[in-house]
């Protein structure tokens, strides 16, 4: 009975320890689309003030491929060196209500086909970003630590349209617009996943607590049952 009543009250603390951590939250930050295009050289979407937003675009397939192009080069020493750099500049504008226009020059690096990752082919990767006008949008929180934009973006001054445009250097044909433009911004959701430890824990207290009585009460009823049996005995000295 000893076993029993020892048994209950486990079973009771561990329903106890359930239900203290039913209530749990859970809380995740994700990037989720506000408005995207594909194959175009501008987008224009809703944006609402407060909100920190990234922009995002890709490149067309076919500005790598470009021949007889004239590009800056730049002195750089790695596994996969740089050897070229494609200059997509980029302005947001408020457009309704109107405000003032926030401009970036992002430059696209083109690999080395002879050496390293890019061994092969030629492939575009992100080089540095650099805001060269200041406008509407205020770009600190995409600032690194160094004070330079790690992307392109920053907090909407107040809700209307935006409109992003982007211009290539050297220039790419109207044709070959960027495969994808996006607006984006981080969403934080909030969700208890352990709901379910407030009924699984509250039987298991009941469970427990009744387990213990009946183990109480077998030691009562034995105790009450030996007693009979022998009798009060006295040990004398």
């Amino acid at each position: 009975m000893m076993k029993t009543l020892a048994l209950g009250l486990i079973l009771a603390l561990i329903g106890t320890g359930l239900i203290s951590g039913y209530n749990v939250a859970n809380t995740t930050t994700k990037q989720q689309s506000i408005a995207y295009t594909t194959s175009s050289w501008n987008l224009a979407c809703n944006l609402t003030a407060g909100d920190i937003v990234t922009f995002l675009f890709r490149e067309h397939a076919l500005w790598v491929a470009e021949e007889n192009q004239t590009y800056s080069y730049y002195d750089y020493s790695d596994d996969d060196p740089p050897v070229a750099v494609l200059r997509v500049f980029i302005e947001i504008t408020p457009v309704s209500p109107a405000g003032n226009t926030t401009r970036w020059d992002y430059d696209l690096a083109v690999t080395d086909p002879q050496t390293g990752a890019g061994y092969g082919f030629q492939r575009l990767i992100g080089w540095a970003i650099t805001k060269t006008q200041n406008g509407s949008i205020d770009t600190s929180p995409m600032l690194n630590t160094k004070g330079n934009p790690s992307d392109v973006g920053g907090t909407v001054p107040f809700s209307g349209t935006y409109e992003a445009k982007l211009t290539v250097y050297p220039p790419r044909p109207e044709d070959q617009p960027p495969s994808f433009l996006g607006f984006y911004h981080n969403v934080t959701t909030t969700d208890y996943p352990y709901t379910y430890f407030l009924p699984l824990g509250g039987a298991t207290v009941v469970f427990g607590g009744t387990v213990s009585v009946l183990g109480a009460r077998g030691i009562m009823i034995r105790r009450r049952n030996h007693i009979r049996k022998h009798g009060n005995r006295t040990e004398i000295k």
